[in-house]
């Protein structure tokens, strides 16, 4: 699995692993679908195998970061977590926690589908947003979830908060043509 999963061979800069991508929190949220569209991601609940890394670049000023996931799944299940993932994006456009972080505080999510870079058999790119209140800058992130065979690969990109979407999608693309490079490579 190690072999599928971006290395420091394959970064260019000063990208510091950071650990594995643990399933991120489950906040209550008005709509739990919703949620379990970017949740489920990261779990290896239907997969055979499943490997993450975290990875953390830090510069004056500036700070980006990005998880990589990856999963062989039995049969079908690959093409059916891109399809889900897909219909879930196009569905949930925007929703919110039901209890706030603390009184007075909102926590409002959405997600928008993005340009796909052309990797692998299919993929679905997206961008989620979450804001905990009127007056706080968004926190954005920048997905693709690509298929090759049984396997997916998702990179979950969180660049630094100055990054305009367009660098930011760039950006993406530039590691998810990286990860596409080393699962071609490994299998």
């Amino acid at each position: 699995m190690l072999a599928l999963l971006l290395g420091q061979q394959d970064l260019d800069g000063d990208w510091k692993l950071f650990g594995r991508g643990d399933l991120p929190r489950e906040p209550q949220t008005s709509d739990p679908t919703c949620t379990s569209v970017q949740r489920d991601l990261y779990s290896g609940e239907n997969a055979s195998l499943q490997g993450s890394l975290r990875w953390r670049q830090a510069g004056p000023g500036t700070s980006r970061a990005f998880v990589q996931v990856v999963k062989l799944h039995p049969g079908q299940g690959a093409a059916a977590e891109v399809a889900r993932v897909r219909a879930g994006v196009k569905r949930c456009r925007s929703w919110g926690e039901e209890r706030g972080l603390a009184p007075g505080y909102l926590f409002n999510l959405s997600m928008q589908l993005a340009t796909a870079p052309r990797v692998g058999d299919e993929a679905v790119a997206w961008r989620y947003t979450s804001r905990t209140g009127p007056a706080a800058p968004p926190f954005r992130a920048y997905n693709v979830l690509f298929r090759v065979g049984s396997v997916t690969s998702l990179i979950d990109y969180s660049p630094g908060a100055e990054t305009s979407d367009a660098t930011a999608e760039k950006e993406l693309h530039k590691l998810v043509a990286l990860a596409a490079a080393r699962m071609a490579e490994a299998i």
